[in-house]
């Protein structure tokens, strides 16, 4: 079993997430920056003032179906439809990667105010899964940008 080195847990799993995006964003719908952007996106209730109180903490309001439907909606205004698809396979791969770990996300938030968690046997932040998932990611950039 592996375990991550001390203080390496967030910037391990950040770092995930918008690896993740950036290949959905460039692999799927040639928008790298933006799915790098969404990829991170839900991740910015680490910036909210913790006074805040709860939906604005961390797995907050953000990791919701409703933050998701809302970024997707701006983007539509501003974006054209490679880059709103971007931005939806990438917040939501995100979301997914999140609902597996035990600690969940509030999906239905505000329709239901408890953590939806998928056990799918390995959690999506497991050093297994992340190592797997960074070595799918650059291999599909690397396949994606072979021989440029």
């Amino acid at each position: 079993m592996l375990s991550y080195p001390p203080g390496t847990f967030i910037p391990l799993a950040i770092a995930t997430h918008g690896l993740v995006g950036l290949v959905l964003g460039s692999v799927l719908f040639d928008r790298p920056l933006a799915g790098l952007a969404a990829g991170l996106a839900p991740d910015a209730d680490f910036l909210l003032p913790a006074a805040l109180g709860w939906p604005f903490v961390h797995r907050g309001i953000t990791h919701a179906a409703v933050a998701l439907l809302a970024a997707i909606a701006l983007a539509a205004v501003f974006s054209e439809r490679r880059t709103l698809g971007a931005l939806a396979a990438a917040y939501g791969s995100h979301l997914l990667i999140d609902i597996t770990t035990p600690k969940g996300i509030p999906l239905l938030y505000p329709l239901l105010d408890e953590r939806l968690y998928l056990d799918i046997g390995i959690g999506g932040h497991a050093p297994e899964t992340t190592l797997t998932l960074w070595v799918l990611c650059l291999g599909a950039i690397g396949y994606r940008y072979r021989g440029r």
